[in-house]
């Protein structure tokens, strides 16, 4: 008997203690709760409230592009609606739930079915359309005026708004899980960003991509119950990050103005492959850029090449590099300018021949410039050493990347502006004989510029044969505008040193000439005094054959400010050179802009 009260007790006591134990914990968990670790790293409360909310996010909080005069070119704010995932029956009234699809142009059915199949919160988007539908002032205000439950009108920001034309220079963001997360294995993701964010994958999204991630996103969140009932009282809590300094503003030399004209011109003139690069003339820097055929940033097909600029990929140049045989025969040949050459049309070996029918008969080296004459520069090309061409083309700004770049810039190392900027070349490893020589030395053969190159390398000619490094981001700014660092200007000489003052002042004269007496000629009705140099460059590739039609130049010529280069790739093999009707027009939008 005693043995089993024993017992007895023993088990009250256990179950006591058990009871006292649940009840300390709990006790513990409702005066500690927002210290309580999960496995999660968030406290229970924490997470009890995650169970109830339904949050999208409206602003990814990564930084934007601003172009030369502050004006945005990324990062839009519209307003929108987003509809939360609650039961039906909560929703409110049916009469008022019929008021917004008439708003939104759609079916009542069509709204009760949409509502119903949401899992998490969505902005609304017409039918068909990827891109959020931006609400009109009416629209706001007809919303606003229903008492509705599960639906807010709010303001979403569109990475790819703020402008109304494609910029391959600008580049795209696109979820990259395995870069993230090789970057937080090194020690890279400083801001831990998450694996479904999206960040730079092309252009300057990509080379500012460490500067442009946030401190975190903006979002908004709506709170339900278990059977998706909205909880009175607490209903949407926006969340941002209280950062004053971020997210971080990236300004560009780009003139959004003339970029915009420029994109429009060249649909109106029917620019189907090709670019179009404005640099100041002094400074180098990139005022504008445009590369064709266009592109969507918000939904790019990696199959689809559209996106890759243009601007920067390295071309057969064709006759617009005789301005690098002309500064190395100017430099290396003595009595060069002194010298005549006899154009029948026919160089007489090689299979080479002028683009004249019978020739231009006897030139100058300035007159055969200023005419294109093949003849004239074959005969040079032909009694250069390889070494002196290659040599006069680095001088120049070719065969090597010349983009704003820096050894260090703040944390990152070997940072360079441009994206994939293309390097060009003047010879490959073939054996380089007569034929070569003659070739290369009319931007032939194996001879590759990218326009980038080309427009910088009239920036040379005005600047005394300084070769400048094209910049086209200038300052990094905190959110509240305060400076964070500057990427001053720089110049990007050669191993080789520079061309002389009088050698590229030479030249440019003779870019006047092109227009007043040579292959110009039809600039001269431009707006401008221009000058400049035409080139149509021969493609040939298996059972194709094409041109690249280039004209590089400047103006106006009392006083140049820009200087321009222009390709149209894949153009027939006859007929009038396309990039020098461009020309005119750029030059023309330019003056008008200058006004």
């Amino acid at each position: 008997m005693f043995t089993e009260k024993r017992r007895i007790f023993i088990s009250l006591m256990v179950l006591t203690l058990i009871f006292t134990c649940i009840a300390g914990r709990i006790a513990w968990m409702q005066l500690r709760v927002y210290e309580a670790p999960t496995t999660t790293g968030k406290s229970i409360a924490q997470l009890s409230v995650l169970q109830r909310e339904r949050g999208i996010v409206l602003d990814s909080g990564r930084g934007n592009f601003y172009d030369r005069k502050g004006l945005p070119l990324t990062g839009k704010s519209v307003p929108v609606l987003v509809l939360f995932p609650i039961h039906a029956s909560s929703r409110g009234s049916l009469e008022q739930q019929h008021q917004l699809a008439k708003v939104l142009h759609i079916s009542y059915e069509a709204l009760n079915l949409y509502w119903k199949q949401l899992k998490a919160p969505e902005i609304w988007r017409q039918a068909g359309q990827d891109e959020p539908h931006q609400l009109t002032s009416q629209e706001i205000q007809q919303i606003e005026s229903l008492t509705l439950n599960g639906i807010r009108v709010l303001s979403y920001q569109m990475r790819y708004g703020a402008t109304a034309v494609a910029k391959q220079w600008l580049g795209f963001v696109a979820q990259q899980p395995k870069l993230v997360q090789d970057q937080a294995a090194n020690g890279l993701n400083r801001w831990k960003t998450a694996l479904v964010t999206p960040i730079g994958a092309a252009g300057l999204e990509r080379t500012f991509d460490p500067f442009l991630r946030g401190v975190g996103p903006t979002t908004v969140t709506y709170f339900v119950d278990a059977a998706k009932r909205p909880l009175l009282g607490l209903d949407t809590r926006m969340t941002k990050p209280d950062n004053p300094f971020y997210p971080l503003q990236v300004m560009t030399t780009i003139d959004s103005s003339i970029q915009t004209k420029l994109e429009a011109y060249a649909d109106r003139s029917g620019l189907k492959k090709g670019a179009i690069v404005v640099l100041d003339a002094y400074t180098g820097d990139i005022i504008a850029m445009v590369s064709k055929p266009t592109f969507d940033p918000s939904h790019v097909d990696p199959k689809n090449q559209d996106w890759g600029n243009r601007g920067t990929k390295a071309l057969v140049p064709g006759s617009i590099y005789k301005v690098v045989t002309a500064a190395a025969a100017l430099e290396t040949i003595k009595g060069i300018t002194q010298a005549t050459f006899e154009c029948h049309g026919d160089y007489g070996k090689y299979g080479f021949s002028c683009w004249k029918e019978g020739g231009h008969g006897l030139e100058t080296l300035e007159e055969g410039f200023a005419n294109s004459c093949n003849i004239v520069f074959a005969t040079i090309g032909e009694h250069l050493a390889p070494e002196v061409l290659a040599r006069y083309a680095s001088m120049l700004g070719l065969s090597r990347t010349i983009g704003w770049q820096a050894d260090a810039f703040m944390d990152q190392r070997n940072f360079k502006q441009l994206d994939g900027e293309e390097a060009g070349r003047v010879f490959t490893n073939n054996p380089i004989d007569g034929g070569v020589m003659v070739q290369s030395s009319v931007g032939q053969r194996d001879v590759l510029v990218s326009p980038l190159q080309a427009a910088n390398m009239v920036v040379t000619l005005l600047n005394g044969g300084q070769v400048h490094a094209p910049r086209i981001v200038k300052e990094i700014r905190y959110a509240n505008g305060q400076l964070m660092s500057t990427l001053e200007s720089h110049l990007a000489p050669s191993p080789y040193g520079s061309i002389r003052p009088e050698t590229a002042q030479e030249i440019a004269h003779w870019m006047q000439e092109v227009v007043t007496e040579g292959t110009g000629t039809s600039l001269l009705k431009a707006k401008w005094q221009v000058a400049g140099k035409s080139g149509t460059a021969q493609v040939k590739k298996p059972g194709h054959s094409s041109t690249n039609h280039w004209f590089i130049g400047y103006g106006p010529v009392a006083s140049p400010r820009y200087a321009v280069a222009v390709v149209s790739e894949n153009r027939p093999v006859t007929g009038s050179n396309q990039a020098t009707f461009l020309f005119r027009g750029v030059m023309d939008i330019l003056a008008d802009h200058s006004l």
